[in-house]
């Protein structure tokens, strides 16, 4: 698998076209994003986190095997990020969402974590145009049985909201679990499509 740094958006009008199929990663900060997306890619250090979480405000967009294009979207949410940069960033995220190749919004989830009022509008707003895969990270802190519990509530939560999900994978980039079981569910789709022939 061959995957490439492509570019960076900051504003809606840096947004590239592509005809491609895009697959949007969202999530909280320090919900381990640019490490689950390093081990999915099997990179080390393809996606890289900022120092401070919130502060990182751009879409780094990324190219595997001249087939599919993944988006890592900035975390939200942390409480330290500047008031002007999340005013900034509102208005490209309600831009980049409405992307006509988007084919997957992959949301992630710390898994000690309950869901928080903004977790469940970004996932019924995504599941409206799209049902969304809940990835749930960071699942080598607890135990199988807390686990179990843990993603029998979240399922449990977005039922009772209404919120359309295609899939809940549980993950460990530390761990390496999940990993193979999320590339199969999100990438090998568009990898092993056939190329059209005339």
């Amino acid at each position: 698998m061959e995957s490439r740094y492509i570019t960076s958006a900051a504003k809606p009008e840096q947004l590239p076209e592509y005809e491609l199929p895009e697959i949007a990663f969202i999530g909280r900060s320090n919900t381990g994003k640019s490490s689950l997306l390093n081990a999915l890619l099997g990179r080390r250090n393809l996606a890289r986190h900022g120092r401070t979480p919130g502060q990182t405000q751009m879409i780094n967009f990324f190219g595997v095997n001249e087939k599919v294009i993944l988006a890592d979207l900035p975390g939200y949410g942390y409480n330290v990020a500047r008031r002007d940069a999340a005013k900034h960033w509102q208005p490209m995220a309600d831009v980049y969402v409405r992307r006509s190749n988007i084919v997957e919004f992959i949301c992630l989830q710390d898994c000690r974590r309950d869901f928080q009022e903004m977790d469940l509008r970004l996932l019924f707003m995504l599941g409206r145009q799209l049902p969304v895969t809940l990835v749930l990270t960071k699942v080598d802190k607890i135990s199988r049985n807390q686990l179990a519990k843990a993603r029998k509530k979240l399922e449990a939560v977005l039922e009772e909201n209404g919120i359309d999900y295609k899939n809940v994978i549980a993950t460990s980039s530390q761990q390496n679990l999940g990993i193979e079981d999320l590339r199969k569910a999100v990438l090998d789709p568009y990898l092993t499509k056939a190329e059209p022939t005339d």
